[in-house]
């Protein structure tokens, strides 16, 4: 169990096709302009890279490898075991929102499957909020926070699992969505066609708006006197042209037979920040530098930073992060920071037994009754 003591509210936000294309160094382009206000956050929180099982889609895998542990998921049809349960069981209030369609990835059912049967879609919030197809991050961030307010305000922990939409592909090779041309691209070398450019600007554009109103979305949690961490990540990369032209016009090793492309085409930024009261609580300042891990340990890592044990399968998934960092969906590992075809056999006996675990913990629901 949590300690009641150490208890604090958590507020999860995985964004749509977010990236830090800065990390890769190519010039020309305004990575500040873009990335500002972001990498500000980012110099005031625990963070790291997140090795996704996706690229340019199935936003689902990540989403849903982080609530249950997961590096292997198969179809979710009935009520499984999930870390939402978990804290559910220590007493939070759980929910979450996503601004498109219930119906999209059968999530309307399978998040009641994965314990948060309360949901928040267009259909019954955003489409009235927002007045558009889907809300964007203007819409959904500041939402987030009321709709946190609202379930804290009977004095319990809160978890919020929220997943934008906002930056979702394929973005237009024609029109400027964003800003004018030439914003945050110097293509006086001619790297780039007009389309391509196009694409990239319109990309740069939504992450420069979502990166205001994340800055907006922290202040609010800042000045929260509740303690609150908050878990951010990215759920892939995004798409950039058919086969990935943008990525090579722009000199961006995509090439998945060496570890330098690998890790450049599966991974985004996890970050975890905590407001002041949140600090004081878990007698921890969130900062620094993380290891490069699966999605699916990202809460192991959380609570690790909380300073919480968690349930049964998270220690046992504990032990495999501390010596296999990332059990990859196209069959390679990471361990201490290097890309592996094959393990050891110490550490491929551990993976067969996380394996195991997680076919164990999916099959074998259990459900604790809240304190």
């Amino acid at each position: 169990d949590i300690p009641a003591d150490r208890k604090v509210s958590v507020v999860t936000l995985q964004l749509e096709a977010f990236s830090d294309l800065s990390r890769y160094g190519v010039e020309g382009v305004d990575w500040d302009a873009a990335y500002g206000a972001y990498h500000e956050i980012l110099a005031e929180s625990y963070h790291g890279q997140l090795l996704d099982n996706v690229f340019a889609g199935g936003t689902i895998n990540t989403e849903r490898a982080f609530l249950t542990g997961f590096a292997q998921l198969k179809n979710f049809r009935s009520a499984t075991n999930s870390y939402a349960r978990y804290l559910e069981s220590q007493g939070y209030t759980v929910y979450g929102s996503h601004p498109s369609y219930k119906w999209f990835y059968n999530r309307k059912n399978i998040n009641a499957f994965l314990g948060l049967p309360t949901y928040y879609f267009y259909d019954n919030r955003y489409g009235d909020l927002a007045g558009t197809a889907t809300a964007p991050d203007e819409v959904l961030f500041p939402d987030i926070f009321a709709l946190y307010q609202n379930a804290a305000a009977d004095g319990s922990p809160v978890f919020s699992f929220n997943v934008s939409y906002q930056g979702h592909g394929p973005y237009d090779s024609e029109q400027y969505w964003w800003s004018p041309k030439d914003i945050f691209i110097d293509n006086s070398d001619g790297k780039l066609t007009d389309s391509q450019q196009c694409i990239l600007e319109n990309y740069l554009g939504s992450i420069w708006n979502t990166n205001q109103n994340l800055a907006a979305f922290f202040d609010y949690f800042r000045e929260e006197e509740e303690p609150v961490v908050i878990v951010l990540f990215g759920d892939h990369n995004p798409w950039m042209g058919d086969d990935g032209e943008i990525y090579d016009a722009l000199g961006i090793n995509m090439d998945l037979s060496t570890q330098e492309g690998f890790l450049n085409y599966y991974s985004t930024r996890y970050l975890i920040w905590a407001n002041d009261a949140g600090k004081e609580v878990l007698d921890n300042d969130f900062s620094g530098e993380g290891p490069d891990i699966g999605p699916y340990f990202l809460m192991n890592l959380l609570f690790e930073e909380c300073g919480w044990e968690g349930p049964a399968f998270m220690q046992m998934t504990d032990e495999v992060m501390d010596s296999v960092q990332v059990v990859h969906s196209s069959g390679r590992y990471m361990k201490d920071g290097q890309v592996e075809e094959h393990l050891e056999l110490e550490d491929r006996d551990l993976v067969t037994d996380y394996r195991n675990a997680q076919y164990y913990w999916r099959k074998h629901f259990y459900k604790k009754e809240k304190d």
